[in-house]
């Protein structure tokens, strides 16, 4: 009698290596994802997911390293921002978490990646480039906008700790960063400016050029959704965030602009910029669409 033996293999993955969803916050100041992406922030940061906080320039106002440390402030009001959204969402009895930083090398660049619970912290530190992308002559007037051009090269942080010598070397650095952060390939969601002038009216240029670099390396990566956020232009549409989410929106400025006055500058808890708590407002497409 002959019998056919069928032969059925089980290949069980270890949970670590399935893909994970990843969600990416470009925030071109240290003081942009909070008034513009929140409370989505949050709501990636509850389900439990890795998520990246990226601040591509240091948003230092032309000022450099000087005005008492200016853009150092601006970073310590997000990373206030980050830790009150991570801690309460931690469980009771849960031991804190503590601020973790260590250096890696990144595409031959030097870049500090900090931790906070699930939440990883980058400031890339690059020049302000000022309002309409002029930049500032402390940084030889070199901006994303004109690198992005290709209108000037060798594009520096203002801390010294790297220098990009073209768009393409910015690319490749950030598309090592994010293969290194999502290893096994999942859903990526890149969170950034909305560039159609047309929703997003009279954005700054930092901004939108730290969208378009980020559209541009969407393209090399699958399984990617952008998710397009009107900044400035939102604060003359209607109230849409509410209830707890509202208070989401409310709670995160405040610790953002606690960091600044600790920090002997002018607290941002104001008028001009309590303008856009409650309000929230982007669109969904990937890559490809138009």
């Amino acid at each position: 009698m002959n019998y056919k033996i069928l032969l059925i293999v089980f290949v069980i993955l270890p949970f670590g290596m399935i893909g994970q969803e990843l969600d990416v916050y470009v925030s071109a100041h240290p003081d942009d994802w909070q008034l513009f992406m929140n409370p989505n922030a949050h709501k990636s940061l509850q389900s439990g997911g890795k998520v990246i906080f990226l601040h591509t320039t240091a948003g230092d106002a032309g000022q450099g390293l000087g005005f008492n440390s200016y853009f150092k402030a601006r970073e310590e009001g997000s990373l206030r921002a980050i830790r009150f959204l991570v801690n309460i969402l931690k469980q009771k009895g849960q031991d804190a978490f503590e601020l973790q930083e260590v250096t890696h090398q990144i595409n031959g660049h030097y870049l500090n990646r900090m931790t906070f619970g699930t939440a990883v912290i980058y400031f890339l530190r690059l020049p302000d480039g000022n309002y309409q992308g002029p930049g500032y002559e402390i940084h030889a007037n070199k901006s994303l906008e004109k690198f992005y051009k290709n209108e000037v090269r060798n594009l520096h942080a203002i801390d010294s700790s790297t220098i990009y010598k073209n768009g393409d070397d910015f690319l490749r650095t950030l598309e090592s960063l994010i293969e290194m952060e999502q290893k096994m390939k999942g859903p990526l969601r890149l969170h950034i400016a909305e560039t159609d002038s047309i929703r997003n009216p009279e954005d700054h240029s930092d901004h939108r050029y730290s969208s378009h670099f980020m559209q541009k390396l969407s393209k090399r990566f699958k399984n990617v959704e952008l998710y397009l956020y009107e900044e400035y232009a939102s604060s003359k549409k209607p109230l849409n965030i509410f209830n707890d989410d509202f208070l989401i929106s409310a709670g995160t400025w405040g610790a953002t602009a606690s960091g600044l006055s600790d920090m002997n500058h002018n607290s941002t808890w104001d008028e001009g910029h309590n303008v856009w708590i409650g309000r929230q407002y982007f669109r969904v497409i990937r890559p490809l669409d138009d």
